[in-house]
């Protein structure tokens, strides 16, 4: 994904079929690593051979429309990657109980989101999420739900200030 966007922009990202993980929790708990590895283990299991980004949604204790940067512990977070084209549920549940996985098939809505890159590391998102919040506004729109994360370059192969992450907020 070949993504370079500085200022925010209004965007329709299309309706498409996902793999998906629930769980609660920072990025650096065991259940996070987990969940990544068994959403790539099993797209691979179901023949998704193509490199595809991870996304993450953020709720914060369990509110949609809170997000805290500091406070990891209570991130309530869905993970996700595309799924490979025609796979049913059961082809998944199948798939993800080989790896022992929580993996689900979901048919993931059209939707009109607000989005902007932020570069550098996660932890210095704030600014970025505050820009993004702020043209929403300007928009005349309001947040219709958590927050998402597009990783569009890995954290174990490139430093943490090259980081890239499409930040995208749906909107109504």
């Amino acid at each position: 994904m070949d993504i370079d966007l500085v200022s925010p922009v209004l965007t329709v990202v299309a309706a498409r079929d996902v793999l998906t993980v629930d769980g609660v929790g920072a990025p650096e708990d065991p259940p996070f690593a987990r969940a990544v590895r068994a959403l790539f283990a099993v797209r691979a299991a179901l023949g998704g051979h193509d490199d595809v980004p991870l996304e993450g949604s953020y709720a914060q204790d369990g509110n949609p429309l809170r997000f805290d940067l500091g406070r990891p512990a209570g991130w309530h977070w869905r993970l996700l990657v595309p799924a490979p084209v025609r796979i049913d549920a059961a082809a998944v549940g199948t798939a993800a109980a080989r790896f022992g996985a929580p993996v689900h098939l979901r048919r993931a809505r059209a939707r009109l989101v607000a989005q902007l890159v932020h570069h550098g590391p996660y932890a210095e998102e704030a600014p970025s999420i505050a820009a993004l919040e702020a043209f929403v506004i300007e928009q005349g729109r309001v947040p219709a739900g958590p927050h998402t994360e597009v990783y569009l370059t890995d954290p174990g192969s490139i430093a943490p200030a090259e980081l890239r992450t499409l930040l995208r907020m749906p909107v109504r």
